[in-house]
Parts: C-alpha cells; structure tokens; sequence
C-alpha cells in the first residue's frame, strides 16, 4: 500500500496570521495526488480543523492502516511553523502560544505515528510558512534537526520550504515552494519523474532567491519516483502554472517614476523612525501582566542606553553576520591574542617610531557583538517583573531592535533570575534564547500588535512556571 496525509491550515484564530494561499496548496497537491492514482489511501484535513480533531484524525488513519504492509507514505503540510526549543511545530488554526503542544503538531509525534506503520519509504514535504518568530542560536539549526530526524525512518526524502530564520512566501493564488513542486512535475521532459528530480527543479528555482532557502534531508538511493505522469495528471497541472492573461486597461501602464512613487510609501524618515521608537516606549510603559499575576509581581520598565548593557549580544553580532540584510547596524569584533606577551608587545609597539616597529603576526578578530550605525533615543528596553514573594522567582524580558528604511526587526528573550544571597541576583544566562521578528516600518499597528505580543509571552513563560510548581491545572 502507498498512504498520503494532506493537511493544510489556512485560517487561524487569530486573523491576522490567514494564510488565504494555503486553501490552493492543499487543493493543489490533493488533486496531484489523486490523479497519479498510485495511493490506496489519502487522509486530507483541509477544513482548519481544530487540532483535537487533527490529532484524533490522524491516530484514527494510523490504526486503521497498521498491521499493512506500507510501501511509502507521503506527507503534506502547508500552513505555518515555528521551530521552538529544538522541535518544529506545525501550528493548527485554534494555536495558541501559552498551549504550543496542545494546539500544535509536533514533528516528533509525526516521526513516531509514521514509523508505527513501518513503512519503506517516507517523504515529507513541509511548506511551513513561518509565523515571523524563530531562534537564532543558528541560522541552519532547523537544517540540522530534520537531518537527525531522518534517523527515525530507514529511507526518506524531507522536502522543507525555507531555514528557520526565514519565511515562506506565498500570495493569495499559493505558496510559492508549493508551486516550484507543481511545476516540477509539469514541466518534467519525461513520463517517469524521481524525487531527485523535484529537488533539483526546486533548488534552481531558488538559486538566487535570498529571502528563502529551501533545504533537503535525503537518506535513500535517489532512484525512487514519485509517480509516471500521465497525461490527465499533466493537463491539471498546467491548467495550474498557466497565467491568466492581464485584463485590459484604458489607465496609462505605470511608469519609472510611478513605480518609484508607489514603492517609496514603504520607506519611513529618520524622524519617523524616531517617532515610532518612543511610541514603543510608551506603549511598553503601560503594560500590565495578567490581573492574577498583578498581585504577585511590580513591573519596572527601563530604558537600554549603552549595547554593551544587552545580555548575549554576540548572538545578534552573529545573525547580522550570516543574513543578509539592508539594516543599519554591524557586527563588532574585539582582537584577541594567543600569549599574554603579545599584548605587552603590541603596547609597546604602539609608542615606538615607524621605523622602529618590528613585523607583526597578523592580528586575530572575534565576534563579539553587534553595533547600530544610527543615533536613537534609545537601544532597547528591559521588562522586569520583580517578585513580591520571596518563594517564587522574578523575570526580566529584554527587547532589543534593528532599524532600516523599510523595516524594524525586534530581537527578544525572557529569563529568570537566579537568587545568590538576600541582596544579589543574577540572570540565568542558560535560559537566554533570543527570538526574533521582523515588520514593516510603516505598519505602526502591526509594529505595536507586535510588541504586545512579546510581552504576552512574558505572562505566559511566568504562568507557565507558576502553574507547573504548585501543580495547578
């Protein structure tokens, strides 16, 4: 038996995150895989169902199925994902961040349900469209994951849209990896299409696309097809890729200068910038924890003055060092020596006569940080929430920001604090784990909405802790 699951989210509670191209990728690649006709057996979720019901589906298709002999199954996701804590979550239409594994599916539950079934061959095609958060501990750190992943299943191809500090793009017809896959199949020269053969489409197709990147995870023998293409399969796929004609205008078609015009509103002033930073400010000034949580905690808000002051800043050095990106800042180093005596002799070099100055080794540099390349009223803003109890344990969320003229990308953590005498604490620096997201500039509600969100994941985190403590349901 041959066994497909399609699921596709393109609604979710919260509006703002619809994925209205989505509803066409399942549509899309349901109907592909109906008219191979080499599955016995296709599960497809496509009504954003809820994820009890998701999950009770899914279980419900595995037991039915197990005890049969499985020669491949191939599974379909198109929706949105965050990878969190090392686990990729496939989130669900009633997701909801303070309940991540309950309104969420997580790809090691998928692993486990699929390896029941014991199938020869598994492939996962994953066109996670990211819902704007992700860690940045490394930018490959999701490649890396579905690598050690693979090791679940004896052979399997994991075809994943984009790296986990980028998005998937998509527009309202559909997601764009989407339909690098449908096009791979229509255009392919020959009635046999491999595997190999929609990855080697797709990766040229993204060759010089910097914003995203898919990446693959093969442990298989590169002969395997996915389907003869037959030629009901092919017309159905180019009644997809075909383009529908522009409808005549009698308006004048746009000019240089009209394109200029039109992309120009998307870029802010300086004085705008400036504006919309002290806006943040208030906003997060007036701030307040959850009513439950007011009689247990006093929020101080302060301002971030000096970098310097941001706790584990060489991870922010870092990212601007491996994305590229149109932001004003850059990454700092600091030299550093591989003997104590090199740096005796480099001061004294420092004060002698040019003729004088003996050949040096050739000076070593470390990241170590990052810098802003603008003047702003301020670098950053520290939330903490100070415990009025000595039995429980005080929080501090730090939001920092890059600027340029089109966007503004916030980089965030929250941690406790660790408690060494009545008078001294500390940050618990193991919990540092910067998050980041990214808004147009101009979008001042977005930016905001935004920021209300990272401060509800600091009532969530401290929720969280309290009710997992005093084991309160």
């Amino acid at each position: 038996m041959n066994l497909a699951i399609i699921i596709g989210v393109a609604e979710y509670k919260d509006k703002r995150n619809n994925l209205p191209g989505c509803a066409n990728d399942t549509a899309a690649i349901h109907n592909t895989i109906t008219k191979t006709e080499k599955f016995d057996s296709t599960l497809i979720l496509n009504a954003n169902e809820e994820s009890a019901k998701v999950k009770d589906e899914l279980t419900n298709f595995v037991s039915v199925n197990k005890g049969q002999k499985i020669d491949e199954i191939f599974f379909y996701y198109t929706g949105h994902g965050e990878f969190y804590n090392n686990e990729f979550y496939y989130l669900l239409s009633d997701f909801d961040p303070s309940k991540r594994k309950q309104t969420s599916l997580q790809n090691m539950e998928i692993d486990t349900l699929l390896k029941t079934l014991s199938p020869k061959l598994v492939i996962k095609v994953i066109d996670a469209c990211q819902s704007g958060t992700s860690y940045i501990k490394e930018s490959d750190a999701i490649a890396k994951y579905f690598d050690s992943s693979k090791q679940t299943f004896n052979k399997c191809y994991f075809l994943n849209s984009s790296l986990n500090t980028q998005s998937s793009f998509q527009n309202d017809e559909m997601s764009f990896f989407t339909k690098s896959f449908i096009d791979s199949i229509q255009l392919h020269k020959t009635d046999e299409i491999r595997y190999k053969d929609i990855i080697d489409f797709i990766s040229d197709e993204f060759e010089n696309n910097g914003d995203q990147t898919p990446f693959f995870v093969i442990q298989a023998e590169l002969t395997e097809r996915f389907c003869t293409i037959k030629p009901q399969l092919r017309e159905y796929l180019k009644s997809l890729s075909a383009k529908p004609a522009p409808a005549p205008s009698a308006s004048k078609a746009p000019n240089i200068a009209d394109m200029v015009k039109s992309e120009a509103k998307e870029f802010s002033t300086k004085e705008e910038a400036i504006t919309l930073l002290e806006t943040i400010r208030s906003v997060v000034s007036q701030l307040e924890l959850a009513p439950e949580l007011n009689e247990l905690y006093e929020l101080k808000v302060s301002v971030i003055e000096e970098i310097k002051n941001v706790p584990s800043r060489i991870t922010i050095g870092k990212w601007l060092k491996e994305n590229p990106n149109a932001f004003f800042a850059k990454p700092t180093h600091t030299r550093v020596y591989d003997d104590p005596n090199e740096v005796f002799s480099a001061l004294s070099n420092q004060i002698r006569l040019r003729s004088q100055v003996q050949e040096e080794k050739p000076a070593k540099y470390e990241l170590d940080g990052y810098d802003l390349k603008i003047d702003v009223p301020f670098k950053g803003l520290s939330i903490i929430a100070n415990s009025k109890y000595p039995n429980i344990n005080s929080y501090n969320l730090v939001i920092v920001f890059l600027l340029s003229k089109k966007a503004i990308r916030f980089f965030y953590f929250h941690a406790s604090y660790i408690e060494e005498s009545w008078d001294n604490r500390k940050l618990n620096y193991k919990e540092i784990e910067w998050k980041t997201v990214e808004f147009k500039i101009t979008d001042k509600d977005s930016v905001i909405e935004g920021v209300k969100a990272i401060f509800t994941e600091l009532n969530s985190r401290i929720t969280k802790d309290l009710t997992d403590r005093f084991k309160v349901k």
